[in-house]
This record gives structure tokens, sequence and C-alpha cells, in this order.
């Protein structure tokens, strides 16, 4: 790499490759602004209304994995949703695979992987 490209994101990247906090920028700047998040019985809680809906009630319309190449911990799926109760549009973060928690386990094998979901950061680019 030359002097001239230190410092620059390169034009493609993988998913390993973006750290949470543009993800959720990306999420943010694609319509997705609210924190919703996940409760302690995998529930899901808006970050606007504070209801608490079942990941069977909620239509999964965008999501992106990170695959923690190097930090296990690093492996999270961030999901964006509308809320039943209320229409505000949000994101809410799970981890994955053996650093998860069970409460984490339980959301996803809920809310599943939904194909026709958009990827807010892959389509940034």
């Amino acid at each position: 790499m030359s002097d001239d490209d230190a410092g620059k994101t390169p034009a493609f990247r993988t998913a390993a490759d973006a750290p949470l906090l543009e993800v959720l920028d990306r999420f943010r700047s694609a319509g997705w602004t609210e924190n919703h998040t996940a409760t302690d019985d995998a529930q899901l809680r808006c970050g606007s209304c504070r209801a608490i809906s079942s990941p069977s009630s909620i239509r999964i319309e965008a999501q992106h994995r990170t695959e923690g190449a190097s930090d296990p911990q690093d492996m999270l799926y961030v999901f964006g949703f509308s809320c039943p109760e209320c229409g505000a549009r949000g994101a809410v973060v799970a981890g994955y695979g053996p650093t998860a928690s069970e409460p984490d386990q339980r959301l996803l094998a809920a809310l599943g992987d939904d194909h026709d979901a958009i990827d807010p950061v892959a389509t940034a680019r």
C-alpha cells in the first residue's frame, strides 16, 4: 500500500471489515433510526414507544451480519424492522456463535434469516 492509500477505506469490504458503529450508521442512513432492543426473554422493545413485541409479529426489513474474524464477540446480527405498534423503524443487535447469550440465541431462532431483507451496509458501497 502506498502512502497515498493509507487511511482510505477499501472499495470492497467483507462483513468482517465493517465495525458495528459503521453498520449502525448505515442502518440509520437508510431509515432505521430507532434503537430497538431485545429483552431478556427474547422479545423486542421499540426504541420509540417502548412496546414489547414478539419476534413472530415483526417482519425483518434489513439485516447485516458481522463475522467476528478476530474476536468471536464481534459475531453479531443487526436487524432492521418497524414496530408493529407505532411503526417506528429501527435496528436491534443480537450476538450469534459461541459467545452469544441464551436470549440472543432464542431471538435469532425466532427471527430466522430473511433472504428478502436488504443489507444497508452492502448496498451503501
